[in-house]
């Protein structure tokens, strides 16, 4: 009988139940599926870094030999190491596309994960070649790639298709910000498949003999493979603890090594980490306010839909049924809905949220993707909320059952103070109209459900106006990136090896107005060193500056260097404090007083004038150029490695957001109907309860619309009052958001528009009106008799 009576009673409330059960799929779905979407993402790293022995060091020079191969495998700490010779190739075929090519003599650092083909051999020819560009360019195993390099050019048999470790993350240049699969790739052959013609012309080169047969005679046992240049080497080292201790005895031991870099700091692994970051925190904040406001609201419902059983509870107790068997009955109505609810949020976690959201990341990184992974703690939050809903609900009937069945067979008086009803008729008020006094009452009245119903839609106003505030800041960075602080058209990278005179012909024509920008590492008082880099200003007015308050400014201190200011605040350096640094490939250090803060939306680090760096005796040989001249129709310059026309830059980091824009827009849309639900739920509940009410004042003579205005009115008090609380609280979290939990490379200012407020305000309303009044429809059709009867 009570099985029944419970699904009569769902089917008569069928609404609220199902506002219930979409209130905690929704906070389910929403902390399951980003809690899903980033343990995927975390356990596809580790599973991957783990498996395939990613190296914890990565030593560059020029021409590493066997000896210092040796030495670094026998320093302490090093389990394996690992030389390769690297450098970037073009397509012979398609010179718009090119590769990262890799010659190495073994594969038990940063191994591959064979997608496709045969494991490497170092004895084996062939390639072993990057499998999401062989898709995006319709290759196969046992198709043929061709590449050239400076004098050497090859053409390979494609022999596996790979991933690899250390290749999660490839751009082609500076100028990409994003991976192209189709125009760029990555390539492992054998050191074997080397020639020995381009190493004989390299070493013929350096030494300047241009006649073989002399060449010949004067190195009669020529070994070519001693002459490999080596110009990295891969270190796995057996402890993190070990990782520093083992990289200053390589700079000590190894004069051939130019730069040392952590894996960390590597661009693969910084930027697939960051997004890491970033979506922690980003995400985290999210879903617990989802799960927040979901349950909050639930809560509030369950509770009041089971007051509205009291008469049936008096019944119950009466006819002689147990507390315990009324209490499980009534507990039921919470249980089963949000045991259903939060089934189905895990479902749609992993398989929507989890899913949508991991696929857009992983469309910008090459790594074994699992999908998204469901966190044990999701289930025991499911389990939690289930239980929470069922413990209220359990609370709220214990207490309608301390009561005398004769007590609990009338209905509930509201506990008002005589005082508090009578303020309504005194000073102020008294000129009010009879709705506005009502409806004070009534929220005196129901102080709870009232504050619920202002928490809940607050709670999504904050998540609409956060949401759509981020997309607004991000805007206003890459406006202030590109339009304020790069006021040049083109930028000109030189190629490394230019001369003296060819860098003048160039500024000749083009102007000039150059930079450097050097890889440094910076030592603080406890000698930890972090990588950063020195941007060496001589640009004039083509690339500008800002203080930390928008403002513009000018490098105008030759006497030591200038940080950003988010770096200042990361690492605690004020102005006036010294930094000590060197240049990667020089043992060098400097000690250079910091004269001052810039701001860069973009990249943390120094930035100093051409003529201090001249000053500390540091050569100052550009490697870029800037300029307004059109250069739209030439594509290759004499000395110049690439032409980067600032609007290709600016939409390639839009592209880069775009990732961040389409999770963005995937939270507005639950935020936003999340809104709608909680806020029907609070309105149907509210017109239940006033139902006796309502059908008093239709009894008195009061006409159906103007009890409906008497409802609606109630409503927007508390839509606006949602609002007024929510809107500043949006910016607050967005701000926060930023300082939090942005990648520390970037410096972003919450930027809100007006039209966000707008819009955050006015749909906010919009659908608090709109279900409002839908609802007060229902006046027309009140069973006035039931009603009126119900409560004696």
């Amino acid at each position: 009988m009570l099985k029944r009576k419970l699904f009569r009673e769902i089917g008569k409330n069928l609404s609220q139940f199902i506002t219930i059960l979409l209130m905690v799929m929704i906070g389910v779905m929403a902390y399951s599926g980003i809690e899903a979407y980033m343990d995927g993402m975390i356990g596809a790293a580790d599973k991957f870094y783990t498996d395939n022995n990613l190296q914890d060091l990565n030593v560059m020079g020029m021409g590493f030999s066997k000896e210092d191969l040796d030495t670094v495998k026998g320093l302490p700490h090093v389990n394996n190491a690992e030389r390769k010779l690297v450098f970037n190739a073009i397509n012979s075929d398609d010179n718009d596309k090119g590769f990262v090519v890799s010659f190495i003599e073994s594969n038990e650092i940063s191994k591959f994960y064979l997608e496709d083909g045969i494991p490497f051999d170092v004895n084996k020819k062939g390639a072993w070649v990057d499998p999401w560009y062989m898709r995006e360019n319709g290759l196969k195993i046992g198709d043929k790639i061709r590449f050239k390099y400076d004098t050497l050019e090859l053409e390979e048999e494609i022999v596996g298709a790979i991933q690899v470790p250390d290749h999660i993350y490839d751009i082609k240049d500076e100028s990409a910000l994003l991976p192209d699969h189709a125009t760029f790739g990555f390539i492992f052959l054998s050191a074997n498949e080397i020639p020995e013609s381009f190493i004989k012309n390299s070493v013929m080169k350096e030494a300047g003999i241009e006649d073989e047969n002399v060449f010949d005679a004067v190195m009669p046992d020529f070994d070519y493979t001693s002459y490999i240049p080596y110009n990295y080497v891969m270190v796995d080292v057996d402890d993190k603890d070990n990782v520093d201790s083992v990289k200053n005895s390589i700079e000590d031991k190894i004069e051939s090594a130019q730069a040392i870099i952590k894996i960390e700091d590597s661009l693969s692994y910084s930027t697939y980490q960051g997004e890491i970051d970033e979506g922690r925190g980003f995400v985290g904040i999210f879903s617990g306010l989802f799960l927040f406001i979901a349950i909050l609201s639930v809560i509030t419902t369950m509770t009041r839909v089971i007051k509205k059983q009291r008469i049936q509870i008096g019944t119950l107790k009466a006819l002689g049924f147990s507390d315990v068997k009324v209490q499980m009955h009534y507990i039921g109505y919470g249980f089963w809905v949000s045991l259903i609810g939060a089934c189905l949020g895990l479902l749609a976690g992993k398989f929507f949220i989890g899913s949508v959201f991991m696929g857009l990341e992983m469309d910008f990184f090459e790594i074994p993707n699992d999908g998204a992974v469901m966190n044990p703690l999701s289930y025991l939050v499911a389990a939690l909320v289930v239980l929470g809903i069922s413990f209220v609900t359990y609370l709220t009937c214990r207490k309608q059952l301390k009561e005398n069945p004769a007590e609990t067979l009338r209905i509930e008086l509201p506990k008002v103070k005589s005082g508090t009803l009578g303020f309504t008729t005194t000073s102020v008020f008294k000129k009010m109209k009879f709705a506005t006094k009502w409806n004070i009452r009534d929220v005196i009245r129901n102080k709870i459900r009232t504050l619920t119903a202002v928490v809940g839609i607050t709670g999504c106003c904050v998540l609409i106006v956060c949401a759509l505030g981020m997309l607004n800041s991000i805007d206003h960075f890459i406006d202030l990136q590109f339009e304020d602080l790069y006021n040049f058209s083109y930028r000109l990278s030189l190629k490394q090896d230019i001369k003296d005179n060819e860098i003048k012909a160039l500024t000749d024509e083009y102007g000039n107005n150059t930079s450097k920008t050097l890889g440094i590492e910076i030592k603080d008082d406890a000698g930890n060193r972090e990588a950063n880099t020195i941007f060496v200003h001589d640009a004039g007015e083509y690339v500008r500056f800002i203080d930390p308050d928008d403002d513009f400014m000018t490098l105008d201190r030759d006497d030591g260097v200038y940080i950003t200011h988010k770096l200042g605040e990361n690492e605690n350096i004020k102005i006036g404090d010294y930094v000590t640094w060197h240049i990667y490939g020089s043992k060098d250090y400097y000690e250079s007083q910091v004269v001052g803060y810039n701001k860069d939306p973009q990249t943390q680090g120094v930035t100093a004038t051409r003529k201090y760096i001249e000053s500390l005796g540091i050569d100052y040989v550009p490697d870029s150029i800037y300029t307004n001249i059109d250069l739209s129709n030439k594509k290759d310059i004499p000395n110049v490695e690439l032409v980067q026309d600032k609007s290709n830059l600016k939409e390639n980091i839009s592209g880069m957001l775009e990732m961040m824009r389409s999770m963005i827009v995937i939270i507005i849309v639950v935020a936003v109907l999340l809104g709608v639900i909680i806020i029907y739920s609070m309105s149907i509940l509210s017109y239940s309860e006033k139902q006796y009410q309502f059908s008093t004042l239709k009894v008195l003579g009061f006409e159906d619309s103007k009890i409906r205005r008497i409802f609606v009115k109630q409503n927007n008090w508390i839509a606006i009052a949602a609002i007024i609380i929510g809107l500043p609280l949006g910016r607050g979290l967005t701000s926060w958001l930023f300082k939090i939990c942005i990648d520390e490379k970037f410096d972003i200012d919450t930027h809100i528009y007006f039209i966000t407020y707008l819009l955050g305000a006015a749909g906010t309303f919009l659908v608090s009106f709109v279900v409002s009044t839908i609802l007060g429809r229902k006046v027309n059709s009140i069973d006035m008799v039931s009603s009126l009867k119900s409560n004696e």
